[in-house]
């Protein structure tokens, strides 16, 4: 039915009406979700600078993977198509080391949202070696196929048990 018989007769909602052509303007906001955890509650110890953490869970408890974009072998998310996402991290840490890091990678490059250039945390701790969880967000542009992971900024160690991260396309 055109546009313009609708506008001018307004619509019977016991009518049937059929479009086509092109919808534009829709938000895919939400989809793309997913959260992913580890499968095993242990420390994962003097992990090297640079190391993708071990997110190898998206179907166990609150977990999931709405769309399939989550690879539990490569513990990397893949971005379906071009937008705008966000992505969280909640790594528990401390056992050994004195200071630990934590930041995102998008594809092979970690993110650096710091004014120096040598330090590309998203989140630190130099605390000393008592358990503390640190966690981290972020919201940025990616093109289809980049990629996201969750990895070392120097070396750290988790507790695999008690930490997760998640993220989904907002537009």
């Amino acid at each position: 039915m055109a546009l313009s018989k609708i506008q001018a007769e307004s619509m019977n909602l016991a009518d049937t009406y059929a479009f086509s052509g092109t919808v534009s303007g829709t938000s895919v906001a939400g989809s793309n979700a997913f959260c992913a955890r580890t499968s095993v509650a242990a420390w994962q110890s003097t992990v090297a600078d640079g190391t993708i953490l071990l997110f190898n869970d998206v179907s166990t408890g609150d977990c999931f993977d709405t769309d399939g974009v989550y690879n539990t072998s490569t513990y990397k998310f893949t971005a379906p198509a071009t937008g705008v996402y966000t992505f969280w991290f909640s790594v528990y840490t401390a056992e050994n080391e004195a200071a630990n890091g934590f930041t995102f990678l998008k594809n092979s490059t970690k993110l650096n949202f710091s004014l120096t250039t040598n330090n590309k945390y998203i989140s630190f701790s130099g605390v000393g070696t008592a358990d503390h969880i640190q966690t981290a967000s972020i919201i940025l542009p990616l093109t289809s196929g980049d990629t996201m992971a969750v990895v070392t900024a120097e070396q750290s160690d988790y507790y695999k048990g008690r930490s997760q991260w998640g993220g989904c396309r907002l537009a």
